[in-house]
């Protein structure tokens, strides 16, 4: 026969078990890893892998975030069938049948596609203007009016998790051309166009995003702003949550699971003596 103690601990026991099952709701919370594909220094000056690396601290982010990111030296519809997303980076070249796959990368398989750009003319400008050119939109000219850039609207690019309303910039290009459906995420202090996105409807994300300053981004002058560090982690959260990427239990939810298991197996052990 068991003694009131004995019992006491056991009833403790299996609350405690079941507290944390409750916790983890029996589904436990997920995260989204996606596979983020980016050239290779062999093509991009200035970004994950060209120039220094130039974003080693915007890039080692999403790391950190649980994504996968792989490099290529061509953004070819074998390397773009197996990523969520693809960051181009300043880029010196593309070739026709790489515009004709991101073309399909992104209307056909859902794709995310960010299109980097900066001050223009320069090799990167006509790059980024052949691939951009798929849905209509273009960019050019050089604006050194880098105070008061201001977001627009209140969609999740400028919003979730993060409100953002102002960060910074340096000399950067302005989009020129776009289609009926763009939307226009960013201005400039002489209102015009440096940030936006056009979804293509085909799925998933199916989103061409411009950014047309690198420097919102880099090690040395957008990074330490928290407001861009704020704008960065919006667009690939945005991101993460269309493309649905591969779900990963979350680290709390591991350790909640974790110690239920430690938990059971105590609780086995009791019974057994």
């Amino acid at each position: 026969m068991m003694k009131r103690g004995e019992i006491m601990m056991k009833k403790k026991l299996l609350f405690w078990v079941v507290l944390c099952l409750i916790m983890t709701g029996l589904f436990p919370s997920l995260s989204n890893a996606m596979t983020i594909g980016y050239y290779d220094s062999s093509n991009e000056q200035w970004g994950f892998s060209g120039g220094g690396p130039y974003l080693i601290n915007a890039k080692q982010w999403l790391i950190d975030q649980g994504h996968t990111l792989i490099s290529t030296p061509v953004a070819n519809s074998a390397f773009l069938s197996g990523v969520d997303a693809f960051y181009t980076g300043l880029i010196g070249s593309v070739s026709a049948a790489e515009v004709t796959d991101m073309q399909n990368f992104v209307n056909v398989q859902g794709g995310f596609l960010f299109i980097q750009t900066d001050w223009a003319p320069s090799t990167w400008t006509a790059a980024a203007n052949t691939i951009l050119t798929n849905w209509g939109i273009s960019h050019g000219n050089t604006l050194n009016n880098d105070s008061g850039h201001y977001t627009v609207g209140s969609s999740d690019w400028v919003t979730t998790p993060n409100v953002v309303t102002g960060f910074t910039g340096s000399a950067h290009s302005i989009v020129t051309g776009y289609p009926t459906d763009f939307e226009v995420l960013a201005r400039d202090n002489a209102d015009n166009i440096i940030m936006g996105v056009f979804d293509a409807g085909g799925g998933r994300s199916s989103d061409v995003l411009i950014a047309t300053d690198i420097n919102f981004w880099d090690d040395s002058f957008g990074w330490p702003d928290s407001r861009n560090r704020a704008l960065w982690e919006n667009i690939w959260k945005s991101v993460d949550t269309q493309t649905g990427g591969g779900q990963v239990p979350e680290p709390a939810t591991l350790l909640l699971v974790g110690s239920g298991l430690v938990g059971l197996a105590g609780l086995r052990r009791k019974f057994r003596n």
